[in-house]
């Protein structure tokens, strides 16, 4: 950022002569900080400045304090200027009077596929109306906005359908039995048309999904994720599967059971979690832990949440949600470790707050970002 606009603002905040929204820009800022005396020190203050400047706002803000055991040097050097992302994208903006324009990015739309029992494949439309068939023209379900919601109907034959939702998008499906499913980016999941009466529920994810189970003591519903089983008879709870990253559960309420079908095929006692755990399939076991469940259910708001995870994983959350490609050229980042939350910003808005906080730089070419080691 340029320090002089920088302490500039500061001072004036100071002597009370910010507007409301500079004091909005900076008390955000400032209270994401992770560590005052990086934050004074790296703008040159004077003791006396900087004693009436924290002053100031210590009464309004409450800065946290991470746990160095939970960095090794290298990592602790990055995370200790990372700001808690909310607000600091503005600020950054707000100061910055150097940015060097970036080549546009063109994100692809893709559409959200339906896959019928019969191979047939039909273009899920976000923002508008409509009904789905069979082939005997019966409304099996109609969809509303970014949600399809199907009826039930009596039947003697599952029939499944399958929807897939591409990188960069969301969407919502409500089961014939009253189950509501919140889908993530870059998912799919397997579902029958129509329940059959006396039989469990039972569908297949490959990817990240909420799921607002409907109650029904006499039906349990099983969700089938790649090497776990999650059963329930109805509660709420995430599950994410996707490929080459880590597969977990986490419980919001009610409880579930977690078959790992790694041991006997699944046929072994199953883990039973509680409100706020999370189950995680290690290398060789079930690690059941106590979480915050905000930090794994944000993304159904659009919201995009960092809680200690490596650089790596966060490339890959980043590429789901915005739906591009990222190449990372400093691989020295890779195992780097960050907090931060994101909710409406722009990809290059995430990517200018980055680069500001983890020193790095990026550029764009042939609609594909690549992050550069810094010169």
């Amino acid at each position: 950022m340029n320090a002089k606009s920088a302490k500039k603002l500061f001072k004036k905040y100071v002597n009370n002569e910010c507007s409301p929204q500079e004091i909005e820009l900076l008390e955000r800022f400032l209270e994401s900080y992770q560590d005052k005396d990086a934050l004074l020190s790296e703008f040159s203050f004077d003791n006396g400045t900087k004693q009436e400047l924290w002053q100031k706002i210590s009464g309004t803000t409450k800065p946290q304090k991470i746990k160095r055991s939970y960095f090794n040097h290298f990592v602790f050097k990055y995370a200790a200027v990372f700001i808690a992302l909310v607000g600091s994208i503005v600020f950054f903006k707000f100061l910055r009077s150097d940015t060097i324009e970036q080549p546009t990015l063109i994100v692809e739309d893709n559409a959200i596929v339906l896959k019928t029992a019969n191979d047939q494949i039909r273009e899920i439309v976000t923002g508008k109306e409509g009904i789905i068939t069979d082939a005997e023209g019966n409304v099996l379900a109609s969809q509303s906005d970014d949600r399809m919601e199907y009826r039930a109907k009596s039947t003697t034959e599952l029939v499944y359908n399958e929807i897939i939702v591409p990188k960069g998008k969301r969407f919502e499906l409500m089961l014939s039995d009253g189950t509501l499913v919140h889908l993530n980016a870059d998912t799919s999941l397997k579902y029958p048309v129509s329940f059959i009466a006396g039989q469990d529920r039972k569908v297949f994810l490959n990817g990240e999904a909420y799921f607002e189970v409907a109650k029904d003591p006499d039906h349990k519903f099983t969700v089938v994720a790649k090497d776990m089983d999650v059963q329930v008879l109805g509660t709420h709870f995430n599950v994410s599967s996707y490929t080459d990253e880590e597969n977990y559960t986490v419980l919001a309420e009610g409880s579930v059971a977690i078959n790992d079908k790694r041991n006997d095929g699944g046929g072994g006692e199953p883990s039973i979690l509680k409100p706020g755990q999370k189950a995680a399939m290690a290398e060789d076991a079930l690690v059941i832990s106590e979480v915050d469940i905000n930090d794994y259910l944000n993304w159904r708001n659009g919201d995009l949440t960092f809680n200690n995870e490596p650089f790596e994983d966060i490339i890959k959350k980043i590429e789901r949600r915005y739906g591009v490609r990222i190449e990372n050229g400093y691989t020295e980042l890779e195992s780097v470790r960050f907090r931060g939350a994101f909710k409406n910003e722009s990809i290059q808005d995430l990517l200018d707050t980055f680069k500001e906080s983890a020193e790095f730089d990026y550029e764009i070419a042939n609609n594909q970002i690549r992050i550069k080691k810094p010169v």
